[in-house]
């Protein structure tokens, strides 16, 4: 009788500590389930932890009580999948955290769950394309990145699909020759930018394509 004594008095403590929320081990990792909570008592935030590692789904909350993120560790905890939503329920924004840094392509959209942006992160910088839409769903602009600097063809369109601009971006400076156009796909002027300042000269056109205005801006 004595030894199952001894057991179940040896196991309540096990079991008291594997219970608890907010548990930090004797060496000072985080272990099991965690909670914080706002000063209304709704939760703040909660998730598992083992070793001081966030295991597998986390869940934040607005101060209401609504959903506000969801985070789903992977990769021994070193890369999780993020959705943020809005009060209402629907998608905000979602992509991929690397060792806590923004990764790969992230979506962003509207109250009403339409896209509306997409960007390409390396590292927690912008590399890649950017793509803008209007609510309808085509595309409203196009620019590209290296190391959160603008580089390379930035592109505008018209709600029709047309071209409405084409420039060109040089370590985050207009650089190079720049068009706009009507709406019909005729040029609306043209000329070159240096360091972000117009040179040269620049032509104006009419909408159906005779000559309005020239300036020089050397001059």
């Amino acid at each position: 009788m004595q030894p199952i004594c001894f057991f179940i008095f040896f196991l309540i403590p096990f079991l008291s500590s594997s219970q608890l929320i907010n548990y930090v081990d004797s060496s000072g990792m985080k272990q099991g389930t965690w909670q914080k909570k706002y000063n209304n008592g709704n939760v703040r935030y909660e998730g598992f932890f083992k070793d001081n590692k966030e295991i597998g789904l986390f869940r934040y909350f607005y101060e209401d009580g609504s959903l506000k993120l969801e985070k789903k560790f992977f990769h021994n905890s070193t890369a999780a999948a993020a959705h943020f939503y809005y009060k209402n329920g629907n998608i905000k924004s979602s992509g991929l955290y690397v060792k806590g840094l923004k990764d790969s392509t992230w979506n962003y959209y509207d109250y009403d769950s339409v896209l509306v942006m997409t960007e390409q992160y390396v590292n927690g910088k912008l590399n890649g394309v950017t793509k803008t839409f209007y609510n309808e769903g085509s595309i409203y602009e196009i620019k590209n990145w290296s190391d959160n600097t603008l580089n390379g063809i930035w592109k505008q369109f018209y709600l029709n699909g047309n071209l409405k601009m084409k420039a060109q971006y040089n370590n985050n400076n207009r650089d190079g020759e720049e068009f706009y156009y009507y709406p019909n796909g005729n040029i609306l002027s043209s000329g070159f930018y240096n360091n972000n300042l117009k040179i040269g000269v620049w032509q104006y056109y009419f909408e159906d394509g005779s000559i309005d205005t020239t300036i020089n801006f050397n001059e």
